[in-house]
């Protein structure tokens, strides 16, 4: 099943990588690449996207995306993985979705944002909700973690959709922007992803 070992995370499709490629109805997940820094600047050139991204200042430049992606990119593949949103439709990357992994105590953290113009479409729950099938289905962890400052009320309704419960708030957890802000604590065991699988069926 999985073997844990110096703080590694292997399941038995081996360690876990940024090479994995997900899909689901709309959306293809795949691996970022240093090319993505051209339309992930473009995307995040609204301020509302950037508006709760920790590692992120507004207005944002190309250098800084650079720098961001070359950074994640060099992380080992048993600590995390990002990917790239894209529409499949479209073929256009629109959004980014990570999993930062514990493995000694086999949970993990997502973390994700999108293109201002394809929110209220559904299609940020459709893709987190494979990273969450891909976590305990084929990773076989026992929780997942979600955060995001309190008010980020977009990234609520996502949780919350997903089945997430809500755990507590970090009071003044997060610096952003000159400002010490409240960050919203949640949580999935297996257990709720079992029951929230049962509701969403093979969306993933």
């Amino acid at each position: 099943m999985k073997n844990l070992a110096n703080g590694r995370f292997f399941s038995t499709y081996g360690a876990v990588s940024r090479h994995r490629e997900l899909k689901s109805h709309r959306l293809r997940l795949r691996p970022l690449e240093i090319t993505d820094g051209e339309r992930i600047t473009e995307f995040m050139g609204e301020r509302a996207v950037t508006k709760f991204l920790l590692y992120f200042t507004y207005p944002i430049n190309p250098e800084q995306v650079r720098a961001w992606l070359q950074s994640v990119l060099s992380l080992q593949p048993e600590q995390c993985a990002y990917w790239a949103i894209v529409d499949q439709k479209e073929d256009l990357l629109i959004g980014i979705a990570s999993l930062t992994l514990d493995g000694p105590n086999q949970k993990g953290e997502i973390g994700y944002w999108m293109d201002k113009a394809y929110w209220g479409k559904g299609l940020m729950t459709e893709a987190i909700w494979r990273v969450i099938h891909y976590s305990f289905d084929e990773l076989k962890l026992h929780r997942l973690d979600l955060t995001h400052m309190v008010e980020n009320i977009a990234s609520q309704r996502v949780a919350e959709k997903l089945g997430f419960q809500l755990e507590g708030c970090w009071r003044e957890g997060h610096y952003k922007d000159g400002t010490f802000r409240d960050v919203k604590i949640y949580g999935m065991l297996a257990v709720d992803y079992l029951r929230m699988k049962k509701r969403f069926g093979e969306m993933a």
